[in-house]
């Protein structure tokens, strides 16, 4: 899969591989689902006219992706030769199947298996998002940007006069993960863009107006060249 950002935050791409799913007519409703929620765009693995040696088209399709979901329903050896180049190369992997989770081989049984059914779309996605979610927050640096916003926030209350608490690094986590899946994170290199994304997802009390109309002032103050 490709996912790339909104056209705002164009400075963040993930990119990505499927492994076609045997349950042909789920798989339009799956790609849909996927591009319309998280902006990704879906690449299945036999998508692409084979123009380069079959060995390289996969060993660059893995290369450039962010993560992987694998369909890997009936045991087929092809998919499990892409699983051992993305795991060589430390790529996630979101399983999918319609087996039950004993017929898996004993090494891929250690990983959370998703069943789905053509007949059962909504509990199927409700696991597929979870999956989703935790995959594209492993792709972000929480801790730097944990400690960043820390940073941001002892500043403000200290040039502010005020002592606002932080929020818990679960409920950051979340709330960057909710951001990126509809406006994208900013490049930990992009100092303005960054303060405005960090500072109000580290403020516990983010839902009160009260407190975020200082905050918005004060880093357009921030980020205003000097007379």
């Amino acid at each position: 899969m490709r996912r790339h950002a909104p056209d705002h935050a164009r400075d963040l791409l993930f990119r990505g591989h499927a492994v076609p799913a045997r349950a042909e007519l789920l798989l339009p409703v799956f790609e849909k689902y996927l591009e319309e929620k998280y902006k990704i765009r879906v690449e299945r693995g036999d998508s692409n006219v084979l123009t380069k040696e079959l060995m390289k088209k996969i060993s660059d399709q893995i290369s450039s992706a962010s993560f992987l979901i694998a369909d890997i329903t009936g045991s087929n050896a092809n998919v499990f030769f892409e699983l051992g180049i993305a795991h060589a190369t430390g790529k996630p992997v979101i399983f999918l199947t319609q087996d039950v989770p004993e017929v898996a081989p004993v090494d891929i049984r250690q990983f959370e298996l998703i069943r789905y059914e053509l007949g059962r779309h909504e509990d199927f996605f409700a696991k597929l998002d979870n999956a989703v979610r935790n995959v594209l927050g492993s792709s972000l640096d929480i801790a730097q940007m944990y400690e960043m916003a820390r940073d941001l926030l002892r500043q403000f209350n200290a040039e502010s006069g005020v002592s606002h608490e932080q929020a818990s690094r679960e409920d950051f986590h979340a709330r960057v993960v909710r951001a990126a899946e509809t406006q994208g994170v900013p490049q930990l290199d992009d100092a303005i863009r960054l303060a405005r994304f960090l500072l109000p997802r580290i403020i516990q009390d983010a839902t009160d107006l009260n407190v975020m109309q200082p905050v918005t002032l004060w880093l357009e103050k921030r980020d205003s060249p000097a007379p």
